[in-house]
């Protein structure tokens, strides 16, 4: 039996229709300032904003507002929300958005914990730069409030940053980065758009793919793996039809929270890994395309190069699809990529690198990238991969 450690969360969980409400009640158990963090004018635009302002509010919280963070935030954002917290006081940091939101506040509570005579850059927390520093207890509590069912950050230890002047992106993880708080609204996971629900839903889905067939992959993962599987084939589409359905969302937002364990204690491999690569050089590439057009390729390519255990597992995917699988063969294993070309074709996912933008002179690039900032997950690939093979997976993607 394979050895390993798991990480209890220390969030506590609030979940349904309405939790929002109960923001405010929990928050002032955490600090008194918090610093509010946002994206784009979405949130604003629905009512969730001025709910979420409301609750605090309302419980004698003072807030300052930290908003318009965009997708992959850099160093500098980060940088900038940090000074705003400190100007501000803020002992306790709220997001109220999706992945990159929840990710730009768990680095500013990082950075601002650990304040001493001037700011501290995230990047010294990454194992990547001159500098290198552990994430500890003087990280600022941490507020989640997700608004999409896709990234699992309201669940887990991690977050993701890019240096924009190395052209780097990366992930920092501590058990300290777990939020306090975490509340999936079912009413705000309502108000995502089609495209949004797609691209979110096709992320929960290559978390606990990758974490299924990764290296440091365990029983205990691979449990949250499989079913949160089965509930994105089953439901994925039917969310992505019916904004408002609620068994369908409800469903998603179970699997993103059973994919965010998953990463607790396994890890993914090669297309959250190129992925990164690609949000580097280009930063407005939305994550859940540059893994929609890296996913199908990479995992032909575990299966070509795979072991017994690899087919297996690719088998089992397969199943989870309702598949029917006569043996662990190749053979059997190519449906698991064919249940997730034909679910892409469906949420309108069926991308290639360059319908995204990246260009060809680009490749060699991202390939050194994700060798550096992305070392952990490529040797977790259950199939070793060189440098001239990544090379070749980024090309394939590109048509």
């Amino acid at each position: 039996m394979k050895h390993y450690q798991y990480f209890l969360p220390r969030t506590n969980l609030i979940f349904g229709e309405g939790s929002l409400r109960e923001l405010g009640i929990e928050v002032k158990k955490l600090g008194k300032r918090a610093l509010l963090v946002t994206g784009a004018k979405s949130m604003q635009r629905l009512g969730f904003l001025e709910k979420t302002l409301d609750s605090l509010k309302k419980e004698g919280l003072e807030v300052a507002r930290y908003s318009g963070v965009a997708p992959n935030p850099t160093m500098k954002v980060v940088n900038c929300g940090a000074e705003k917290a400190l100007a501000n006081g803020c002992d306790v940091v709220v997001a109220l958005g999706g992945g990159s939101v929840m990710d730009t506040a768990k680095n500013i509570a990082v950075v601002v914990g650990h304040f001493e005579k001037e700011l501290v850059s995230i990047w010294e927390f990454s194992g990547l730069g001159c500098k290198t520093r552990e994430v500890t207890a003087k990280t600022l509590p941490i507020v989640a409030i997700t608004s999409t069912s896709g990234t699992g950050s309201h669940v887990n230890r991690f977050a993701v940053v890019t240096n924009e002047k190395t052209k780097e992106k990366t992930g920092i993880k501590s058990p300290f980065m777990y939020p306090r708080l975490s509340l999936t609204d079912l009413d705000i996971l309502c108000s995502m758009p089609p495209s949004l629900t797609a691209r979110t839903g096709f992320d929960v889905l290559s978390h606990v793919m990758e974490c299924f067939v990764s290296k440091e992959g365990n029983s205990l993962a691979g449990l949250h793996c499989l079913k949160a599987m089965q509930i994105v084939f089953r439901y994925l589409s039917q969310a992505y039809n019916e904004g408002n359905n609620i068994k369908a969302r409800e469903a998603m937002a179970l699997a993103d929270i059973l994919a965010g364990w998953a990463l607790t204690t396994s890890r993914v491999i090669l297309p959250h890994a190129l992925s990164h690569a690609v949000s580097a050089f280009y930063p407005k590439a939305e994550h859940g395309l540059v893994l929609a057009a890296l996913t199908p390729q990479i995992m032909r390519f575990n299966i070509d190069r795979g072991d017994e255990e690899v087919i297996e597992k690719h088998c089992e995917i397969a199943k989870m699809a309702g598949e029917r699988i006569m043996s662990s063969t190749k053979k059997e294993a190519f449906k698991s990529v064919d249940v997730v070309e034909r679910l892409l074709k469906k949420l309108k996912l069926n991308v290639t690198l360059q319908d995204i933008g990246v260009e060809e002179e680009s490749l060699k690039g991202m390939v050194e990238s994700s060798l550096t900032a992305m070392k952990g997950p490529i040797e977790a690939n259950p199939v070793s991969v060189t440098r001239k093979e990544i090379l070749c997976l980024f090309r394939g993607a590109m048509k």
